[in-house]
């Protein structure tokens, strides 16, 4: 008996020494970049934002609705208030609305830098203009705020970016590389735009090296655990799928019911895939964003980050208990439209549900369908694919000297923030450029943004003249 007590005890000893000996090895991924003299974004930079606003540049799913004279109008006013950047590059209509600005290098031999932002923006609810403290698309500096429908999403880094580089291009910088501006028209409603200027790509066998567009953001507040103002870098972005449901059962009088409905059996359905979510996930974005943010975290939560083969049920229910966190660690599930029946005292014979998946990298359409058929176990419950989702496989490489320059800027930019790669929940334009390069950063330079698609999307002023200066530094210091 004392020689089991004795081997226990050790047993025990042993791991606890495993998880400090995990724990005190666990070392920062930070750098120490020192900070670069800031650029000063001038009051004019403000007002040119304030002005984009103005633009009505709302995408919809039927192209013909949209207003060509705004975004027409956009394209003017953008060569009006950035005169050296149009006199300096060529100038690509794409699709009629999308731009890409072609800045030449000092040399073509090296992969060109594509960076991305999208002129459209999504309408405005007409229940929800009186509850707006400004005029959604007046652009009002209201209290030391933009206000406006795309100050964040996604006219602000927009904006900001062609700032820096007519900036730049006034002090007669050179960049090293080819420079790419893509500018697409309708990022908001799937992004043909995109998808048109990365086949001219291919068509020209241009491979950028790097990607950037919008996606990660400044936060404070989202990231649990740490004390630090946090930049979160998108190094992948979910997938998108969504599935239409539809059962056909007789229907007849709300008299004499059967027992089995098409509502009734499509509820049951729809439930289903609501308790029996994809399974947790610990890949390699995941990893990658505990190793950078693990170790600037408190001890214990540090610990449980160092030792996360251990604690994972842990770390996993941690991250169920917000809807963000949840987002990362699974593919996710939301039925988003539900139809049946037309009259109150008629058992409809059909009933229908769209359910949207936002999936993992490398979770394909395929392997949607397949769970959900295993889920539901319904036969009589047909499920279609709709043509229109994304499924971007690539995962930026956190080792590659292109991270390292996003974190040495972002760092340089402003030394108290933390870096750490992402998984952004969302999609964007980028995806299209997933088959020309693997080094696809999402970023914008902005602080915990409000509003966006919702009521009062608005900007810190001063903050958008900061993210200015991000821009600015991204790209003269940008040498692959």
């Amino acid at each position: 008996m004392k020689k089991v007590l004795l081997f226990l005890g050790i047993a025990v000893l042993l791991f606890i020494a495993f998880i400090l000996f995990n724990t005190f090895t666990f070392k920062s991924k930070q750098l120490s970049a020192p900070e670069k003299p800031s650029f000063a974004a001038s009051d004019s930079s403000v007002s040119r934002l304030q002005q984009a606003i103005t633009y009505q540049t709302v995408s919809f799913e039927d192209s013909s609705k949209l207003d060509s004279s705004a975004f027409l109008g956009f394209h003017t006013f953008l060569m009006k208030s950035f005169p050296t950047i149009f006199k300096t590059v060529t100038v690509e209509k794409v699709l009629k609305y999308s731009l890409l600005l072609h800045w030449k290098g000092k040399s073509s031999a090296g992969s060109p830098l594509v960076m991305m932002a999208h002129q459209d923006v999504v309408p405005i609810e007409e229940v929800t203009i009186k509850k707006w403290d400004a005029a959604p698309f007046a652009g009002t500096l209201k209290n030391g705020f933009v206000y406006g429908r795309g100050t964040i999403d996604d006219k602000g880094s927009l904006m900001a970016l062609l700032e820096g580089v007519e900036a730049l291009m006034r002090e007669g910088f050179v960049p090293e590389n080819d420079i790419y501006i893509a500018m697409g028209h309708d990022e908001e409603v799937g992004g043909k735009g995109a998808r048109a200027i990365a086949d001219l790509f291919k068509a020209r066998n241009i491979k950028p090296g790097v990607v950037v567009d919008e996606g990660g953001i400044i936060t404070k507040t989202k990231i649990p655990g740490l004390t630090r103002p946090a930049a979160i870098v998108g190094i992948a972005e979910k997938g998108y799928v969504t599935l239409d449901l539809q059962i056909n059962i007789p229907g007849g009088h709300s008299s004499m019911p059967e027992k089995e409905t098409a509502i009734d059996e499509l509820a049951k359905a729809v439930v289903k895939l609501k308790d029996n979510p994809f399974p947790e996930e610990m890949g390699y974005v995941l990893n990658s964003f505990l190793d950078y943010v693990g170790p600037e975290m408190s001890f214990v939560n540090k610990m449980a980050m160092a030792n996360r083969s251990i604690f994972k049920p842990l770390i996993f229910n941690a991250y169920k208990n917000s809807a963000a966190g949840n987002a990362m660690i699974r593919t996710t599930t939301a039925t988003t439209i539900l139809k049946a029946g037309i009259k109150d005292n008629v058992v409809p014979g059909q009933a229908n549900a769209t359910v949207n998946f936002r999936t993992q990298p490398g979770t394909t359409r395929e392997d949607v369908i397949a769970y959900v058929k295993k889920v539901i176990g319904n036969d009589k419950v047909e499920i279609t694919a709709r043509p229109v989702g994304s499924n971007p496989k690539q995962v930026a490489d956190v080792n590659h000297a292109s991270f390292t320059h996003m974190q040495n800027t972002i760092n340089g930019w402003d030394s108290k923030l933390i870096v750490t790669p992402y998984l952004v929940l969302g999609a964007t334009d980028s995806k299209s450029f997933s088959e020309l390069t693997q080094q696809i950063f999402r970023f914008i330079p902005f602080t915990d943004p409000e509003g966006f698609h919702g009521v009062n999307e608005r900007i810190n002023a001063e903050d958008y003249k900061k993210g200015i200066g991000f821009y600015y530094q991204y790209l003269k210091y940008y040498k692959f």
